[in-house]
């Protein structure tokens, strides 16, 4: 037995290591005593990935909640994370989970916590259920044979969360686009073939579509070194674009007819500049510290203010709600909208993406050139880069970041320096750097953005001799 630690996106550990049975239904056990006390309504909806016993580990969850009365909506097959958050929305449960380690390497699995209105859970909320988790032995875990037959209700949620995108989204016929999918072994297949369906998506493939708990022993992240084959499909399908999603639907990365890469930091951009330029709506938009200041440029241009909060989508969605945003997103491949989930969605950033296409009538790198040149030419290149650690090489560190504040000689002026549970570095000539723990894997990465991919190294490399990394 170990305790638990939830980070940004969540509780995430290594399958029979930290993340096993007696935490899992420990976690859930703390949950229902949390929601007795504050008498929230006895209802839950569960969910579950692709990896490895994920079904089983939803199970396990289910049956704690059943036997302490509530009413348990379980996932009858996989779906992505977006799912269970839709259907937590709607019918506004105080309490939501996905069994799913998102992007994290198969050895993982995770939990995440869903609240009312179905938003990730906030900080407050998991220091409670971890509070609550310390003070829990295995026999305070309630199991009840009987009430788990009676209160676990299969369900399934998928075919009703695609068509309220395109219904909402007023998704065009797409027959006239040729697509391919990279689903990275992931839970989301089933949902690109009804969106397909419902679109009139004739012409797509869906590659690495099978289930794979070791993810052919890749990691099911849609980053830039994790593309090469949805980059060599779409070149063999002449296709117009290309989608590589992650293990449980809510990043994205795309790849147009030529084979570039377009990672978040222009996905998010681009459907803000389409939503206010073409279809006239209004609004702010919200991004975290480690996206790019293209979005900014584009907000301002529109009239609007584009607000910066820490990593973590949590913050993302709440500054949207509270601002009453446009669009919310993060660098790594998230995106949120008003009248849809509070949470990063890839279907709902490749419905956006297909019907910018299918309205403009463009291939997809004109639109990207088209939103360039609106953000007066913008050129600046964003780059990060990631580093595992010992755990003296981590108490140093952060001795040295976040104690003695020691930083490298600075290279521009600065316009102003941020200290949080990170350090951003912003330069009067717009170029910025950030350093961070992450939140989701025992990892130290650096962001950075620059005007040549030049200066992008030079800040990388200061930072690592600094931290001797």
């Amino acid at each position: 037995m170990s305790d638990v630690k939830f980070g940004t996106g969540g509780f995430r550990g290594v399958i029979g290591d930290n993340f096993n049975k007696e935490n899992i239904q420990r976690i859930c056990q703390a949950m229902c005593n949390i929601a007795e006390r504050r008498q929230y309504r006895k209802e839950i909806c569960i969910g579950y990935d692709n990896r490895f016993m994920s079904e089983n580990f939803a199970k396990w969850c289910a049956d704690v909640f059943a036997s302490n009365n509530f009413r348990v909506e379980l996932f009858q097959r996989a779906s992505s994370t977006p799912v269970v958050m839709y259907r937590c929305k709607k019918q506004n449960y105080d309490y939501g989970i996905m069994i799913t380690a998102s992007h994290n390497p198969y050895q993982y699995n995770g939990i995440k916590v869903f609240v009312k209105e179905g938003k990730d859970a906030s900080v407050e909320e998991t220091n409670e259920i971890e509070s609550e988790f310390k003070t829990l032995k295995h026999e305070n875990i309630v199991i009840n044979d009987k009430l788990v037959d009676k209160n676990i209700i299969y369900c399934d949620y998928i075919d009703e969360f695609v068509r309220s995108i395109i219904t909402n989204q007023n998704i065009p016929d797409c027959s006239n686009l040729n697509v391919v999918f990279d689903s990275k072994f992931g839970s989301t297949v089933d949902e690109i073939n009804l969106f397909a369906k419902y679109a009139n998506l004739k012409n797509y493939t869906i590659i690495n579509s099978t289930r794979d708990a070791f993810f052919n022993f890749t990691t099911p992240a849609p980053n830039i070194d994790n593309i090469e084959q949805l980059k060599l499909n779409v070149k063999l399908a002449n296709a117009d674009i290309g989608f590589a999603l992650d293990a449980d639907g809510d990043r994205l990365a795309v790849i147009d007819s030529d084979g570039n890469y377009i990672d978040n930091n222009y996905i998010l951009a681009l459907v803000y500049y389409y939503l206010v330029v073409y279809e006239k709506c209004t609004g702010d938009s919200v991004k975290n510290v480690a996206t790019s200041n293209l979005l900014d440029v584009v907000t301002k241009k529109c009239g609007y203010t584009c607000h910066e909060v820490p990593v973590g989508f949590k913050y993302v969605s709440g500054k949207l709600i509270e601002t009453n945003a446009l669009v919310g997103g993060e660098s790594s491949g998230g995106l949120a909208m008003q009248n849809h989930i509070w949470g990063k969605d890839s279907l709902l950033s490749i419905a956006l993406c297909l019907k910018i296409m299918a309205t403009l009538n463009k291939p997809f790198k004109d639109i990207m050139q088209e939103l360039l040149t609106f953000a007066n030419n913008y050129h600046k290149i964003i780059k990060d880069k990631q580093y595992t650690y010992s755990d003296t090489k981590e108490k140093e560190i952060k001795q040295k970041l976040f104690v003695d504040k020691v930083i490298p000689q600075h290279r521009y002026e600065v316009e102003s320096t941020i200290y949080s549970d990170y350090i951003k570095i912003k330069y009067s000539n717009g170029n910025w750097v950030l350093i961070r723990f992450s939140g989701t894997e025992p990892v130290l990465r650096t962001f950075v953005e620059a005007d040549s991919i030049k200066e992008c190294n030079a800040l990388i490399q200061d930072w690592e001799e600094l931290l001797d990394i």
